[in-house]
């Protein structure tokens, strides 16, 4: 089996996994229902490349039209060593989030591989202080492994309210050729975590008699005319939505 069979094999047994994550899924699905059947929205972000993950729920066909993705462009992989050092950087992730609209009883979703780092830490702590309910998506496995970069020395998975484990090994490598790690996880694996939990969101909202806000594919006939009243309700609360 080459290096290329492998990995595929690797990440479908990871994605696998995850089914042992139903219990923190379910919960995080319970909050996000509630939320949004009172007409609330689901605040997801990263830094880094768990910017992609945080991405991947906005303005998704057949994804929540209630999303705002809180993804500042310096904190994005597009920035490169810049969004190292401001993921590093305390006192960094309070302006994030005071310039992103969100309201108490609401959630907020944090993608953090490591959970090691200031912004995704004080993220998580100042959105408490503000009454979100924060879920925290991250791997125990490498935050088990290395330091707190925080100055208070806390970890992302310390502070949320619900971790959701992505199983994604310390180093985020899948597999080793001549000695070097490589193939990294953790992008599909929270992006899988994600889509999971948005599939439940549905069927709750479902079960309780409420339509959920589902977007449609733009490259179906009907697929604008169905997504324009459902991006129009949530214009106001993200850019993303605009």
């Amino acid at each position: 089996m080459n290096a290329a069979e492998r990995y595929l094999e690797t990440a479908a047994s990871a994605i696998d996994r995850l089914r042992a994550q139903h219990e923190p899924i379910e919960r995080a699905a319970q909050l996000l229902a509630t939320s949004i059947g009172h007409g609330g929205v689901l605040h997801v972000t990263g830094s880094g490349h768990s910017q992609l993950v945080a991405l991947e729920l906005a303005v998704r066909a057949g994804g929540l039209a209630a999303v705002q993705a809180i993804a500042d462009p310096a904190l994005g992989p597009g920035a490169g060593s810049l969004g190292a050092h401001l993921e590093r950087l305390p006192g960094y992730a309070p302006a994030v989030l005071e310039a992103s609209d969100c309201q108490p009883g609401e959630v907020l979703v944090i993608v953090s591989n490591s959970g090691i780092n200031p912004v995704p830490v004080e993220l998580a702590r100042e959105g408490r202080e503000r009454g979100l309910h924060v879920v925290a998506v991250t791997s125990l496995a490498h935050a088990g492994r290395v330091a707190s970069r925080h100055p208070d020395g806390h970890r992302l998975h310390e502070l949320a309210e619900v971790v959701i484990d992505t199983g994604a090994p310390a180093g985020d490598t899948a597999l080793e050729v001549a000695g070097i790690g490589i193939g990294p996880l953790s992008t599909q694996l929270g992006i899988a975590v994600l889509h999971a939990m948005a599939c439940r969101v549905v069927e709750v909202l479902a079960a309780q008699g409420h339509a959920a806000p589902v977007l449609t594919s733009q490259n179906l006939e009907h697929g604008p005319d169905v997504n324009a009243p459902l991006l129009a309700r949530y214009r106001d609360r993200g850019r993303w939505t605009r």
